[in-house]
């Protein structure tokens, strides 16, 4: 009976002796980690304190840099502004004044000049060089709403920058063109010009717009359009 309560004695012992290294390892393990998260905690904070300190001095170094920029572009400012009040003081013309705006003559453009109006591009240069020839040149700016395509907005857009050369137009000899090339002028239909050359082969020779006011078929509002691309030169 001693035997056996001193035997439970023994293990109370052993297992106090477990308990307590136990608890001791366990102490010491929470020792351990939290002088590590103190640690781990210590060094975010000093890398975020640098973070704080280099972008500290980024953000001087930006505005140092945007400063001097800003410094340079207004003395640049001031330069152009200084630059163009001594040039209207002392007469002195820049490139803006010596700019001239843009003048075509139309009666003897080219295709390419055509093309330097605002709205114009090659098929309208094209078209109105075509009609040009027929017409043998234009005595008003409205007559380029008869180009094919050709609207009033546009005209109202380049007329300013038109001029016409009215010497340049090409005359019809009345009194000696032959039917084929009479009814190419866009102001004549064939009754009109076939009229014209019957009159002629009569012996009737055309010197003023009554004479051509005679023909039947030739309404005073065909004559009006036509008359400046008349010449009544005697026949050769």
């Amino acid at each position: 009976m001693g035997d056996k309560k001193r035997l439970f004695y023994k293990s109370q012992i052993v297992g106090i002796i477990w308990i307590s290294v136990s608890l001791v390892i366990i102490a010491a393990i929470g020792f351990f980690s939290s002088r590590k998260s103190a640690t781990t905690v210590q060094n975010d904070s000093v890398g975020t304190e640098n973070i704080k300190i280099l972008a500290s001095k980024e953000d001087s170094a930006y505005h140092q840099r945007y400063k001097t920029r800003r410094h340079k572009d207004i003395a640049t400012h001031r330069y152009h502004d200084d630059y163009r009040t001594d040039s209207t003081m002392y007469g002195i013309q820049t490139p803006a004044t010596k700019r001239q705006p843009l003048v075509v003559e139309l009666n003897n453009a080219d295709t390419t000049s055509l093309q330097l109006l605002h709205g114009i591009g090659p098929a309208y240069a094209r078209r109105i060089v075509r009609y040009r020839d027929r017409l043998g040149g234009f005595t008003d700016v409205g007559q380029l709403l008869e180009v094919y395509g050709f609207t009033p907005e546009l005209l109202a857009h380049i007329a300013p920058s038109l001029t016409l050369d009215t010497t340049a137009i090409r005359r019809i000899e009345i009194n000696n063109i032959g039917l084929k090339e009479l009814i190419k002028h866009p102001y004549i239909e064939y009754y009109q010009a076939r009229d014209i050359v019957n009159l002629r082969n009569k012996g009737v020779r055309f010197s003023t717009a009554e004479d051509l006011r005679a023909v039947p078929s030739m309404a005073d509002s065909t004559l009006a359009r036509l008359l400046p691309y008349i010449s009544f030169d005697s026949c050769r």
